[in-house]
């Protein structure tokens, strides 16, 4: 996801690439279990016995802001690394040497879709498995949408680092100001406007998030640049103030019995908890390197790091196949008592972590050849 070669990643950052993409996976297994407690969206097999329970709003309230997490992680390390390193090519040749990388970008990225498009109709017609919604086009489209975003970024990556070099005061004032007027309209959005669990593509709410997760893409370029990473005094200061904000807000809502307000808080990319959170992890990964030689496990974390994009597009297709196996989990979970719920909440968690693993590992060596035909092509 990055541009660095391997042997100069930074494991630290690696292993946020890993708490995104398990944050997200438990997002994902848990999300319509939420849903159904929290706005009565019910889905065929989800139990709603636990909805007074002050521990299942509280997990549940904590997981929904992993996953917003996540997200905002995803798009972070990526305008970190690439907006910094378009900006080093500013001059002379500038636009040629940004086609051919943001091409390399696009074909990894298109051709993992395809692959993995390939891979879910052959287990859904051949394998006969429950795999994804199969008739229409919204699985490759809709669906995934955050790659598409993510694809969209990579190609507008040179024009932020232009627009960045060009007019470093200017662009930080911008950028300060459309953050600020962002999350005034996401606060309206989240406690007020949420429109529904799901959102047309067209709709300006889906544009919102676009919007919230580009300027997030720019604002880490932007520290990734200016070194802001080296403050590790005041990134520390912001996650300990965010983690607060999450544990207190989300208490306060499981001793009110307050599902709604979980969700309003932690509502998709409207967070300014998760967005502060992943933030100021990212400042704290990039500020202390550590190569993959000085870490045992460096070469697994790294190999795992290297298929969030698969793992992303992968669990989007096999979303329907997931939820099958897991929602008898999941329905276990409103088992009367405080540990037997917690036991059966830490037992979905597991099998979640080896699926993601399973996922990762898949898009990772997709990635390999993908990165090498695309080299090879545009060299060519």
């Amino acid at each position: 996801m990055g541009t660095m070669k391997p042997k100069a990643r930074n494991l630290n950052i690696e292993l946020l690439r890993c708490v995104a993409i398990l944050s997200i996976a438990l997002f994902h297994t848990f999300v319509p279990y939420f849903n159904a407690l929290a706005y009565g969206a019910l889905s065929p097999g989800i139990n709603t016995a636990m909805k007074g329970s002050f521990i299942a709003l509280f997990c549940m309230g904590l997981i929904n802001f992993l996953g917003s997490t996540g997200n905002f992680i995803f798009y972070m390390i990526s305008g970190f690394f690439l907006i910094p390193h378009a900006i080093k090519d500013v001059g002379r040749g500038f636009w040629p040497k940004q086609i051919r990388s943001v091409a390399r970008r696009c074909i990894v990225i298109v051709g993992s879709v395809i692959v993995f498009a390939i891979l879910t109709v052959i287990l859904h017609f051949v394998c006969r498995m429950p795999s994804a919604k199969l008739d229409g086009i919204g699985w490759l489209g809709g669906d995934l949408e955050f790659i598409w975003l993510y694809l969209l970024f990579c190609v507008l990556a040179p024009l932020a680092a232009l627009i960045q070099s060009k007019w470093p005061k200017g662009w930080l004032f911008l950028l300060t100001v459309l953050l600020v007027l962002t999350f005034a309209c996401n606060a309206f959005i989240a406690f007020f406007s949420q429109g529904g669990i799901n959102h047309a593509l067209d709709g300006w709410r889906k544009i919102m998030s676009a919007a919230t997760y580009f300027w997030g893409f720019c604002l880490a370029g932007l520290a990734g640049e200016r070194g802001w990473s080296k403050n590790r005094k005041r990134a520390k200061e912001i996650l300990l103030i965010c983690i607060i904000s999450a544990l207190v807000s989300t208490f306060v809502c499981a001793a009110a019995q307050s599902w709604k307000m979980a969700g309003e808080l932690s509502f998709k990319s409207t967070s300014l908890i998760s967005f502060g959170i992943a933030f100021s992890l990212l400042m704290l990964s990039a500020s202390s390197r550590r190569k993959n030689e000085e870490f045992k496990a460096g070469k697994a974390i790294t190999f795992f790091a290297n298929g969030i994009l698969g793992f992303y597009i992968f669990q989007s297709m096999l979303t329907s196949f997931w939820h099958l196996l897991i929602f008898p989990v999941i329905n276990s979970l409103s088992m009367p008592g405080f540990f037997p719920f917690l036991a059966l909440l830490i037992f979905a968690a597991l099998l979640t972590f080896i699926y993601t693993l399973i996922l990762s590992a898949l898009g990772s060596w997709v990635r390999r050849p993908l990165l090498a035909a695309g080299s090879k092509l545009l060299k060519s």
